[in-house]
C-alpha cells in the first residue's frame, strides 16, 4: 500500500538503523526494562468474516494517464476501498460506477461513503480515514436506513460517491476512501482515475483497465468484516502478554481473484479495507494497562476500546474510548525505525472483557501488538516501596522493633542482671587501695572477658553471614545461570519455532510452487487437448467446407448441364424456325412458280382468256400473294411469338436461374452461417465446457488446497497453541520460580538485613563498652594520679614533721588532729599504675555538666564514674575546649 511497506523479519535491522539514525523513540514505557521479550503469546482465533470487499489500491501510483484502476462483482453487503496517488500534471478525480449486467432492474442502497483528505502527506491521509471511519461507524442493523438508494437498468450504468466529482486530487496527493453498499443482486464496480470535468458514466465505456503493480493490492475478497476473540484470557498474576494483529499466522490474509485479470489470485497482504472486530477476556486480581505497539514499521491510526466490567460495583457497565495513534501527539508516526515503541490505551481492572475496533490504517505497517501489562509490572517503584515497607509488628533477630525506636536495648531493664557491667556507686568511695585495685581489676578483667565473648560472637556472626552471603550469591549464581539457561532455551525454542515456520513456509512456497506447476501442466494440457480438439474441428470444417464446395461444384455442374441443354431446346427451336421459315419461302417460291407457270400456260393456250385468266391468274396470284403474305406474315408472327416465346422462357429460365443461384447463394450462405453458428456454439460450449472443467478444477484444487491449509494451519494453530500453553506454562513455572527466587531473596536479604542490624547494634555496644573500659581506665589513671598526688602530700607533712622533731610525735600529731577527718585514698591501685604518663586534654577529661545529658524516661542509663567526688584537676581553656570537641559526651545504658 506503501513505500514503507516491510516484513517482520527486518524489525531488527529497523531497530539497528534508529540506532545508527539517533532515532527519538516514542515511548509511553520502557519495554526492555520489563521483559518485553519474555511476555506471553495470546494468539486470536478467527470467529467469522463476512461480506465483499473490492480493494482498488494497484497501481497505487496512477500515471503518466489514468483509466480503470479496479473493477470486480458485489453482490449484497459490500465494500468498495479505494488508495491511489496522483502522478499526472493535471489534477484529476476518482470515480465509481456500477453496471447492472443482469435482464432484471437492480436496486442499490448506499449505506456509508467516507473520503479522507488528499494530501501528499500518506500518513495524514490514511489516518484521517481511520479516524473517520471509527467517528462515523457503519450501522449493521437489519432496519438501518441507507444515505440513498438508486435503481439501475438492465445493462445499464450510474455514478455513486457524486461527492467525488468536486474532490480534486493534485499530483503527488493521496486519495483514499471507502463507500459501504448493499444490493439486490450482483453489480459490477469500476474504480476510476479521470481528468476533471469528464462524464464518468460515458468514460466507463471506453476508459483503459490500467495494469496492475508489482504490490498486487486490488481485486475482488470475501471479508470486509473480520470478527476475533482471544480463546485464553489475559491472566494479571502471570506478567505481560501480547495480541499480535496482521502477521498472516494466526491473523491470516484475505484471499480474492482479480476479474480484471480473469481471475486471477490475489491476496490483500495486510488486509487493508477490513475492519476487525477483536475480543480480549482477562481474569485475575490487580489492575492492568492496555498498550499499543507498532511491529512491522511505522503507524498511524485510530483505534476504539470498550471495556465491559464483570466484577465489582460497575458490573454489567461499558466503558468507550477511542485513541488516535499519529498526528495530534507530535509525532508523524509510531514504530519508525524501532519495535520498542509504545502508547498507552488506557487502564483496566481484572476482569474486563475489552473489545478493540479498528481498520488496518492506510501508509502504515504491519503486524501489530496489543500489550496487556500489569500495574505491578508497569509501575515497579510501586511494588518496590510495598517491599521495603515493614510493618511495625515485624522484629529484628534481637526481638526488638524495626521500627518506632531509635535506640535498642542492650540488656535486660529491671531485671537480676539489670546491675551487671556497672560499677556500685552506693558503697563508699573512701577505701583502700588495694581494694580499689582489686575493684578496678575486676571490672576490667569483666569488661575484658565480655568484649572477647563479644567480639568472638561478633566473629561468629560475621561467619556465618558471610557464609550465607556466600550462598546467596551462590544461589543468585545458579538462578542466573538457570536464568540464562532458560533465556537460551527459549532463545533455542523461538529458533527452532522459527525454523519450523521457515520449513513449514518453505514447504507451502514449494507446494505453491508445485501446485502452480501442476496448474500450469494442467493448463499446458488442457491447452493442447484444446489445441487439438479445435484442429479436429477445423479438419471437420475444412471437410464440411470440401463438401460444401464439392456439392456446389455438382450443383454448377448440373446447373450449367441445364443451362446447356436448355440452350440446346432453344438452338434446336431457333434450327426449327429457320427450318419452317426456309419451307414457307420455298413454298412461296414453289407457288409463285407454280403461279408463273400457269400464267404462261394460260399465256399460251388462249390470248383471250389470257386476259381473263391473267386476270384469273392476278386474281390468284393475288390471293396466292396474298396468302403468301398471310402465310410469311403468319410465320412472321409465329417466329415473333416464338421468339417472345423462347426470350420468355430465357428471360423465365434466366430468372429462375438467377433465383436459384440466389437460393443457392443464400442457402450456402445459411449454411455458413448455420456452420459458423455451430461452430461458434460448439466452440463456446467447449470453451464453456473448459472454462467449467478448469474452475471445477481450479475450486476443486482450492478446496482441497484451502482443506490442506486449514488442516494444515489447524494442526499448526493446534501446535501452536499447545507450544504457546507449554511456553505459557514453563514461563508460569519460570515466573512462579523467579517469583518464589525473588521471594527467598528478599527473605535473605531481610535477614542478611536483620543480621547486618544485629552486626551494627554489637559493634555499637562493643565500640561503647570499648569506650566505657577507656574512660573507666582513664578515670583510674585519673584517681591513681590523685592518690598519687595525696601520697606525696602525706610524705611531704611526714617529711615536714620528721624534720621539726622539736613538735609532737606522730601519735600526737594523730591525737592533736582528732577532728581532722581520716584522709582516703579512693579506688587504690598499684605503684605500676600509678606511675603511668598523666592524660593530655585530648582524652576524657570533660567537666561533669557536660557528662550529666538529660535521659529519656523509658531507659535507664547512668554515668559511668567509679570516682565521682575525687578532685579533678581543672583544664585550661583551650584544653578543655580541645576535649569536648574530641570527645563529646556518652550514654550509656545499664545492664
Amino acid at each position: 500500500m506503501f513505500s514503507y511497506k516491510s516484513r517482520y523479519c527486518v524489525a531488527a535491522a529497523m531497530a539497528a538503523m534508529a540506532a545508527l539514525t539517533g532515532h527519538v523513540e516514542a515511548r509511553d514505557i520502557d519495554l526492555q526494562s520489563i521483559g518485553y521479550f519474555q511476555f506471553s503469546p495470546l494468539p486470536p482465533t478467527l470467529v467469522s468474516q463476512t461480506d465483499t470487499l473490492l480493494l482498488s489500491d494497484s497501481p497505487e501510483y496512477v500515471g503518466p494517464v489514468g483509466g480503470t484502476l479496479s473493477a470486480g462483482t458485489i453482490n449484497g453487503n459490500g465494500r468498495i476501498y479505494f488508495y491511489h496517488v496522483n502522478e499526472m500534471d493535471q489534477p484529476h478525480k476518482i470515480a465509481i460506477v456500477l453496471e447492472n449486467q443482469t435482464a432484471y432492474p437492480n436496486t442499490v442502497h448506499v449505506m456509508r461513503q467516507l473520503k479522507s483528505i488528499a494530501t501528499p502527506d500518506y500518513f495524514a491521509a490514511g489516518r484521517d480515514l481511520s479516524r473517520k471511519d471509527l467517528e462515523q461507524p457503519l450501522n449493521e442493523s437489519p432496519n438501518a436506513r441507507p444515505l440513498y438508494s438508486l435503481s439501475i437498468p438492465p445493462q445499464g450504468r450510474k455514478l455513486i460517491f457524486s461527492d467525488l466529482e468536486q474532490t480534486p486530487v493534485y499530483q503527488d496527493a493521496l486519495f483514499t476512501g471507502i463507500v459501504d453498499i448493499k444490493t439486490e443482486a450482483p453489480v459490477f464496480a469500476r474504480v476510476m482515475m479521470l481528468p476533471m470535468g469528464i462524464d464518468a458514466v460515458d468514460a466507463s465505456h471506453w476508459a483503459k483497465n490500467l495494469p496492475i503493480d508489482e504490490i498486487q493490492l486490488r481485486g475482488t475478497y470475501t471479508g470486509s468484516k473480520r470478527n476475533m476473540e482471544v480463546t485464553t484470557p489475559f491472566d494479571t498474576t502471570l506478567g505481560g502478554a501480547f495480541v499480535e494483529i496482521g502477521n498472516d499466522r494466526e491473523d491470516m490474509f484475505i484471499n480474492g481473484v482479480d476479474e480484471m485479470q480473469n481471475k486471477a489470485f490475489v491476496r490483500d497482504r495486510g488486509n487493508y479495507g477490513v475492519s476487525y472486530t477483536l475480543k480480549i477476556p482477562t481474569k485475575g486480581n490487580e489492575p492492568f494497562r492496555l498498550y499499543f505497539n507498532p511491529l512491522g514499521g511505522p503507524y498511524s491510526g485510530s483505534f476504539t476500546v470498550k471495556a465491559l466490567h464483570q466484577q465489582g460495583a460497575r458490573r454489567g457497565q461499558t466503558d468507550t474510548r477511542t485513541y488516535h495513534i499519529g498526528g495530534a501527539d507530535g509525532i508523524s508516526a509510531l514504530g519508525d525505525g524501532t519495535i520498542l515503541d509504545s502508547r498507552i490505551m488506557g487502564n483496566y481492572n481484572a476482569g474486563d472483557l475489552l473489545t478493540l475496533n479498528f481498520m488496518p490504517a492506510g501508509a502504515s505497517n504491519l503486524p501489530i501488538r496489543f500489550l496487556l501489562i500489569p500495574e505491578s509490572l508497569a509501575n515497579p517503584q510501586k511494588h518496590q516501596t510495598i517491599a521495603v515497607n515493614v510493618p511495625k509488628d515485624v522484629k529484628d533477630s534481637l526481638g526488638h522493633p524495626t521500627q518506632g525506636t531509635t535506640q535498642i536495648p542492650v540488656g535486660p531493664i529491671g531485671g537480676k542482671d539489670s546491675n551487671k557491667g556497672t560499677v556500685d556507686t552506693t558503697k563508699s568511695t573512701l577505701t583502700l587501695s588495694k581494694q580499689a585495685e582489686n575493684i578496678a581489676h575486676e571490672e576490667t578483667k569483666k569488661l575484658s572477658d565480655k568484649a572477647a565473648a563479644e567480639a568472638k560472637k561478633e566473629a561468629q556472626l560475621k561467619k556465618s553471614k558471610e557464609a550465607e552471603e556466600t550462598l546467596a550469591r551462590k544461589k543468585a549464581e545458579e538462578a542466573k545461570l538457570a536464568a540464562e539457561k532458560a533465556e537460551m532455551a527459549r532463545k533455542a525454542a523461538e529458533a527452532k519455532h522459527a525454523e519450523i515456520e521457515r520449513k513449514m513456509a518453505e514447504k507451502a512456497e514449494a507446494d505453491r510452487k508445485a501446485a502452480e506447476l501442476k496448474a500450469a501442466q494442467e493448463a499446458q494440457a488442457a491447452k493442447e487437448k484444446a489445441a487439438l480438439e479445435a484442429k479436429k474441428a477445423e479438419e471437420m470444417r475444412q471437410a464440411e467446407e470440401a463438401k460444401r464446395i464439392e456439392a456446389a461444384r455438382k450443383a454448377e455442374l448440373e446447373r450449367q448441364a441445364e443451362e446447356a441443354r436448355k440452350a440446346e431446346e432453344v438452338r434446336k427451336a431457333e434450327l426449327a424456325r429457320i427450318e419452317a421459315a426456309r419451307k414457307a419461302e420455298a413454298e412461296r417460291l414453289e407457288a409463285a412458280r407454280k403461279a408463273e407457270a400457269a400464267r404462261i400456260a394460260a399465256e399460251a393456250k388462249a390470248a383471250l382468256e389470257a386476259q381473263r385468266a391473267a386476270e384469273q391468274a392476278a386474281l390468284e396470284a393475288k390471293r396466292q400473294e396474298d396468302a403468301r403474305r398471310a402465310a410469311e406474315a403468319k410465320a412472321a408472327l409465329e417466329a415473333q411469338r416464338i421468339e417472345a416465346a423462347r426470350k420468355a422462357e430465357e428471360a423465365r429460365r434466366a430468372e429462375e436461374a438467377r433465383k436459384a443461384e440466389e437460393a443457392r447463394i443464400e442457402a450456402a450462405r445459411k449454411a455458413e452461417e448455420a456452420r459458423l453458428a455451430a461452430e461458434a456454439k460448439r466452440a463456446e460450449e467447449v470453451r464453456k465446457a473448459e472454462e467449467a472443467r478448469i474452475e471445477a478444477a481450479r475450486k476443486a484444487e482450492q478446496a482441497r488446497l484451502a482443506e490442506e491449509a486449514r488442516k494444515a494451519e489447524q494442526e499448526r494453530l493446534a501446535a501452536e497453541r499447545a507450544e504457546a500453553e507449554r511456553q505459557a506454562a514453563e514461563a508460569r513455572r519460570i515466573a512462579e520460580e523467579r517469583y518464589q527466587a525473588h521471594l527467598e531473596a528478599e527473605r535473605k536479604a531481610e535477614a542478611a538485613r536483620q543480621q547486618a542490624l544485629a552486626q551494627a547494634e554489637i559493634e555499637r555496644k562493643a565500640k561503647e563498652r570499648a569506650e566505657a573500659i577507656q574512660r573507666v581506665k582513664e578515670q583510674q589513671e585519673n584517681a591513681r594520679r590523685r592518690a598519687e598526688l595525696a601520697r606525696q602530700q602525706i610524705e611531704e607533712e611526714r617529711k615536714a614533721a620528721q624534720a621539726a622533731k622539736t613538735g609532737p610525735s606522730f601519735n600526737e600529731l594523730d591525737d592533736i588532729h582528732e577532728d581532722t577527718p581520716n584522709v582516703t585514698i579512693p579506688n587504690a591501685v598499684s605503684i605500676d599504675e600509678l606511675t603511668k604518663p598523666r592524660p593530655t586534654a585530648s582524652q576524657n577529661t570533660r567537666r561533669r555538666d557536660q557528662r550529666q545529658p538529660q535521659v529519656p524516661q523509658d531507659q535507664q542509663y547512668v554515668q559511668v564514674n567509679p570516682m565521682p567526688t575525687a578532685p579533678i584537676t581543672p583544664l585550661a581553656p583551650q584544653n578543655e575546649q580541645q576535649n569536648e570537641e574530641q570527645n563529646p559526651p556518652r550514654i550509656y545504658p545499664l545492664g
